[in-house]
């Protein structure tokens, strides 16, 4: 469903455009009126990195993000996650890069990237992910 090319991230915010990541826990909800806000990723970021459970964070920075979900995700909208793994955390992709034309077919309202920008703290090296259960709606 996906093109992607992936690069280990070089800021301390671990920071990777165009994706979403999954996490097995949620330790702020970034949708509606009293949705967790940010106004930028590195406040994002930040706010991930004061939450000693968060290791990964995935910001909305588009007017509206793209998800196969039934909400209207907005700007701002900050989700601060856990992933599993230690020392190495390892995300649960659930988006990455371009969409392909198979799921622009099967999602309609798909923009041509992923719009979210997400990224991993507290981790001692940065690795690739798998892929979320969530990868394949």
């Amino acid at each position: 469903y996906y093109r992607f090319s992936w690069a280990a991230p070089t800021d301390q915010c671990g920071t990777s455009p165009n994706t979403d990541f999954d996490g097995i826990a949620s330790f702020s909800w970034g949708f509606g009126d009293k949705g967790f806000k940010r106004k930028t990723a590195g406040e994002c970021c930040k706010a991930c990195l004061d939450n000693t459970k968060c290791n990964t964070w995935v910001f909305c920075g588009e007017p509206l993000c793209f998800a196969p979900d039934i909400w209207n995700h907005s700007f701002g909208e900050c989700w601060l996650k856990g992933s599993p793994g230690s020392p190495v955390v390892q995300p649960l992709v659930n988006m990455r890069g371009e969409y392909t034309e198979k799921y622009r077919r099967r999602h309609p309202t798909a923009p041509k990237f992923v719009q979210w920008t997400a990224g991993i703290v507290r981790t001692a090296r940065h690795v690739n992910g798998t892929w979320s259960t969530r990868a394949g709606w």
